[in-house]
């Protein structure tokens, strides 16, 4: 059984479809890629598998549960996270209070190991555990938002671009720890542009074009693939 199992789904905002029959599965562990175009619908799978948008049809299910009709809040309680692109830390509280506000569902006397946990991630956040997160670099911004997800021990993490508006040194140190992060143990589901790098350390991967699935396969197997690369990698 799939950890995360989307089933056909189609979704969009008011009258606007941008979903069409979408399928994907990310299993216990995996880490997994969705690359597309512009305007493919990537983010929109990720706020549906997350509760923020609704299936009009087909179903989302997380650990062999139908979550299709969940809230945002009641997907955390199950054990899975999300990263948004934007807007995804609180810019006037610390780096500790961040991480202190991911972990709202946490027992008080795990928070201070949870964090610990965190900061041997990402050393650079204990050094600055006292800095507002508002007077950070965008990539020290990135990994406040990583941690915070990260306090609540989930299953699933999803990531959306998190790589966006980096500096190509940042982006290798992000994805450094992104990897570490998945062979620590959560899963991860990942919409990226750095599309070569992102499937390079995927297991498996899955090409959006206008909405519908056009690709899917390992990570390594989309890398190779001579329409893939033409269409989507610039090769």
């Amino acid at each position: 059984m799939a950890l995360l199992e989307v089933r056909n789904v189609t979704a969009g905002y008011g009258d606007t479809e941008i979903l069409r029959d979408v399928s994907m599965k990310v299993g216990e562990g995996e880490m997994v890629t969705i690359i597309g175009p512009n305007g493919a619908g990537k983010s929109t799978v990720m706020k549906t598998i997350f509760g923020l948008l609704h299936p009009r049809e087909g179903s989302v299910h997380f650990s062999g549960e139908d979550i299709s009709s969940l809230q945002p809040y009641q997907i955390v309680e199950r054990g899975m996270c999300y990263v948004p692109q934007v807007s995804n830390i609180f810019t006037d509280l610390t780096v500790s209070e961040n991480l202190e506000m991911g972990a709202f569902l946490a027992k008080k006397a795990d928070i201070a190991a949870r964090k610990e946990r965190i900061y041997e991630y990402f050393p650079r956040l204990k050094e600055r555990r006292h800095q507002r997160a508002g007077k950070m670099s965008g990539g020290e911004r990135q990994m406040v938002a990583m941690g915070s997800a990260l306090m609540l021990n989930p299953k699933l993490v999803l990531m959306d671009e998190p790589s966006a508006g980096l500096s190509p040194k940042m982006v290798g140190v992000i994805f450094e720890q992104i990897e570490k992060i998945n062979k620590a143990g959560p899963a991860i589901l990942i919409v990226e542009q750095n599309a070569q790098l992102s499937l390079q350390l995927s297991d498996r991967g899955y090409v959006l074009a206008s909405g519908e699935n056009r690709f899917e396969g390992t990570g390594q197997g989309l890398l190779k693939d001579p329409e893939v690369g033409r269409l989507y990698l610039g090769g």
